[in-house]
């Protein structure tokens, strides 16, 4: 897994571990104040979107390749923080329940951790049904009633072989300066493995987004898969969100967004709508210099077009975005063909014995749970944790479709 959260979109959530050797004169409830202040240090980015250049039009990905020297994954610190509290020393059933515990950037909280001591019936928007975990661990300011951040998880040696692991956050719990405007925004990630490609996979997805300058989105999802014997990383992402809140956020580019709303409409019939979804796969090479092929595209309906809107490229400078490369550097140059493509880089069209092209990829992405995909009978249909249709996302908006605290 160290290697595996290499980009997150909204959330490039990164986590500081602290030296454990350290700590080992501590109560501990001041061992596990130290532990989780340290380990629980999130972070945000975001990007622009759609402007006139044509680097930010690629706003996802131009960041990745730095964020992927510094971040590593939320629910390995976590694990990590508990197994060096000696939660793991031996197999014995726990449950603790600590109160009054001041975590730095926090304030005081109650932290509830349960060891050896299943929690059935977790549900989820990443996969159908309900698991049962072994293990858990809960972060609440006190006297809240709402928790800031709830880990479910099987094994402390491996995320994968079983259940998997399952995390919840709220951002703005976490004081955080760039967290400050993001609202009631909750965040889940899964992790798991699939058998029929890729040995790893992890998905984000949030719901209820304050669509500002701090979070751009109402709704999203973001897939990874580590794939290619851990040679490459395969992203997927859809988000939604509205012009009306892109405008305000970016008022000098007001005019612009307006002719591209209205241009969308007309191009996909979708009349007076005022929301567009984001699309984007990519794969990249996890060795310096991280290179990375990328697709992306613009839709206000539930069609995935090649192009933004379905908008003819040859009337429209900049409306094919695919494909787009990218180094340790960041943007390259975009609106190649799949020849163009320096063979260095991941293949647009060419996939391999586990991992899938960046077609293969983008294919796979603004679609249903349980969807066919032409020309990937290998990879079985779509699966819960990879869906990002325009339906899933909408769905949001009247239920919490499993994402919530449990």
């Amino acid at each position: 897994m160290k290697k595996f959260l290499y980009s997150l979109l909204f959330l490039g959530v990164s986590l500081q571990v602290a030296d454990f050797n350290n700590l080992t004169r501590l109560n501990r409830d001041k061992q596990l104040a130290t532990l989780f202040s340290e380990s629980v240090h999130l972070g945000i980015g975001s990007e622009k979107l759609w402007s006139a250049t044509s680097a930010d039009n690629w706003g996802f990905v131009r960041q990745s390749a730095t964020w992927a020297r510094g971040n590593s994954g939320i629910i390995d610190s976590l694990i990590l923080a508990l197994k060096n509290a000696g939660y793991f020393n031996n197999s014995a059933p726990r449950n603790d329940v600590l109160t009054n515990v001041n975590l730095s950037g926090f304030g005081s909280a109650t932290l509830t951790i349960k060891i050896s001591t299943p929690t059935a019936g977790i549900s989820s928007t990443a996969y159908t049904g309900t698991k049962t975990f072994n293990h858990f661990f809960e972060i609440k300011k006190s006297g809240a009633s709402t928790p800031s951040l709830q880990l479910f998880f099987d094994d402390p040696e491996t995320t994968l072989g079983n259940d998997g692991a399952l995390v919840y956050y709220r951002l703005v719990d976490f004081g955080n300066p760039a967290f400050a405007n993001v609202g009631d925004v909750i965040t889940e990630s899964y992790t798991g493995n699939d058998s029929i490609y890729g040995t790893k996979f992890q998905t984000y997805t949030w719901r209820n987004g304050p669509e500002n300058s701090s979070w751009i989105s109402k709704h999203g999802r973001v897939v990874l898969t580590e794939v290619d014997a851990g040679r490459q990383l395969c992203f997927r992402s859809v988000v939604r969100l509205t012009f009306t809140k892109l405008k305000a956020v970016n008022p000098s580019g007001s005019t612009n967004l307006d002719n591209l709303k209205t241009a969308c409409n007309a191009a996909q019939g979708t009349g007076s709508s005022d929301q567009i979804y984001y699309a984007l796969a990519y794969m990249q090479k996890f060795d310096s210099p991280f290179q990375t092929t990328a697709k992306a595209t613009f839709t206000m309906s539930a069609a995935r077009p090649e192009t933004i809107c379905n908008l003819s490229a040859a009337a429209v400078p900049g409306a094919q975005l695919s494909y787009g490369i990218f180094n340790i550097n960041g943007y390259v140059t975009d609106q190649l063909s799949a020849a163009a493509v320096p063979t260095d880089y991941p293949s647009p069209t060419v996939g391999g014995a586990d991992f899938m092209s960046v077609d293969e990829a983008f294919n796979r992405t603004y679609v249903a749970f349980g969807a066919s995909i032409s020309g990937q009978a290998g990879l079985g249909t779509v699966k819960q944790y990879e869906t990002t249709s325009k339906a899933f996302l909408d769905a949001f908006d009247g239920s919490d479709q499993n994402l919530t605290f449990k």
